[in-house]
């Protein structure tokens, strides 16, 4: 598999793993979509991933939490009890995905 391909495989499962905590949390949200699902995993990529890895020092991990919320909550209207919620279920759903995925290597 080219990097490329694998790359675009793997936003579409976190897409998909995004879609399902939503849908468990807020049932029938008009707003679960998968365009959405796709904008919703590239921002947490991109403003929660780099203080998620310094969470340890307390204040960036604060910065990675309040950034979470508020993508969740924006994107999908829904309170901060359901965004923690989504964020419970994303956990566990990585989980599974990565007990049942083999690991994806690609070719140079």
């Amino acid at each position: 598999m080219t990097w490329l391909a694998l790359k675009i495989a793997t936003w579409l499962v976190h897409a998909a793993v995004v879609m399902v905590s939503v849908s468990v949390v807020s049932k029938d949200n008009g707003r679960n979509t998968l365009p959405r699902a796709l904008l919703v995993t590239f921002l947490v990529a991109l403003l929660v991933t780099p203080f998620a890895y310094f969470w340890w020092l307390v204040v960036p991990g604060i910065i990675a939490m309040i950034a979470w919320f508020i993508v969740y909550t924006l994107a999908y209207d829904i309170g901060m009890g359901q965004a923690f919620a989504a964020g419970l279920v994303q956990v566990a759903l990585g989980l599974i995905v990565d007990w049942l995925l083999p690991r994806l290597r690609y070719h140079v």
